[in-house]
C-alpha cells in the first residue's frame, strides 16, 4: 500500500500592514508528505528532515513579518473501500526554516500553534513528517488524506 498526504494552505488575517509594506503573504506547496510503500503491521516514520518524503510549504511575505503557523492534522488516511490507515504526529514532527533549508529547521509540535518570523528576504519554509501505523491486516492500495496549514499574520 502507498500513502500520501496532500498539503492545503490557508492564509488568515491578511491585515492592512501587509498592503502598506507592498508584499502580500503567499504560500506554495513544494511537495506533499509521502509515506511510499507501507508494510502491514510495520509503522513507517517519515522525519521532517527527509528531503524526499517530508512535506514542504514555502511562505513569502513582508521582510521579518511574524506569522502564526497552525496545522489541522488528519487522524487517518483513507484508502480502498473506505479502509483507514492511522496517522500519528509527534512533538517534533514539524519544522520551520527562515533560510528555507531542510537542514536548518527549528522543530515544533504540529499539534500546537507556532510563532515564526520570515527572513530578511521575506521567505520561510515549513516542513512536516509523521508516522503511518499500518495494522497487520491493512488492506493494500493507495491511501490519501489532507493536511491543512493556516498561516496567520501577526501584528
Amino acid at each position: 500500500m502507498r500513502g500520501m498526504i496532500g498539503l492545503v494552505v490557508g492564509a488568515g488575517l491578511l491585515a492592512a500592514p501587509l498592503a502598506a509594506q507592498g508584499r502580500p503573504l503567499t504560500t506554495s506547496g513544494v511537495r506533499g508528505l509521502t509515506f511510499g510503500a507501507v508494510l502491514p503491521g510495520v509503522p513507517l516514520v517519515v522525519t521532517r528532515t527527509d528531503p524526499a518524503l517530508s512535506g514542504q510549504l514555502d511562505i513569502r511575505g513582508p521582510n521579518r513579518q511574524q506569522i502564526l503557523l497552525s496545522f489541522t492534522l488528519p487522524l487517518v488516511m483513507t484508502g480502498p473501500a473506505g479502509a483507514q490507515l492511522p496517522l500519528v504526529f509527534g512533538s517534533s514532527d514539524a519544522g520551520y526554516s527562515e533560510s528555507q533549508a531542510i537542514g536548518s529547521q527549528i522543530g515544533f509540535d504540529p499539534k500546537q500553534s507556532f510563532t515564526a518570523t520570515l527572513a530578511n528576504n521575506g521567505r520561510g519554509s515549513v516542513f512536516i513528517g509523521g508516522t503511518a501505523n499500518a495494522a497487520a491486516n491493512q488492506r493494500a492500495g493507495a491511501y490519501t488524506a489532507t493536511l491543512t496549514l493556516t498561516v496567520t499574520v501577526l501584528p
